[in-house]
């Protein structure tokens, strides 16, 4: 399944981000989304210039898409928004399309959940980049 792929996929762009060179943060690296399928799946996509300033534009974080013409490659080892081993690449060839009527059972977001006594085996671990949660309630 590595290489170019020309299916339609049917995504909800559920996050999306920036990443700028640490030595000089006027310039970006990639933009980098997460994607979800109709089904829950999930997988990282990245847009490297000069292409991300075409495509930026006409994506919105929480929308749905029909995207064609992609690059499906090995997931970055490190620092991954999620458990996949494979990730997006948007191309030249890459089409979008926004889906105005999204069935009402479409995730909007995926998520894993560690257990809070399992929180210090992942100190030091580089392999998933994870987020964190700023306010929990009783």
């Amino acid at each position: 399944m590595i290489g170019n792929c020309s299916d339609r996929l049917c995504v909800r762009v559920s996050r999306m981000w920036e990443f700028y060179d640490p030595q000089d943060e006027s310039k970006l690296l990639h933009a980098d989304m997460v994607l979800i399928d109709e089904e829950g799946g999930s997988a990282h996509a990245q847009i490297y210039p000069p292409l991300a300033a075409v495509f930026k534009p006409m994506i919105k974080e929480g929308n749905v898409y029909n995207v064609s013409y992609v690059q499906i490659k090995k997931a970055n080892r490190m620092y991954k928004p999620v458990d996949n081993d494979i990730m997006i690449g948007f191309t030249k060839w890459t089409t979008i399309e926004e889906l105005i009527e999204v069935p009402p059972a479409f995730p909007e977001i995926v998520y894993s959940l560690t257990p809070f006594d399992q929180l210090t085996t992942l100190v030091d671990i580089r392999e998933y980049f994870i987020g964190m949660s700023l306010a929990r309630s009783p």
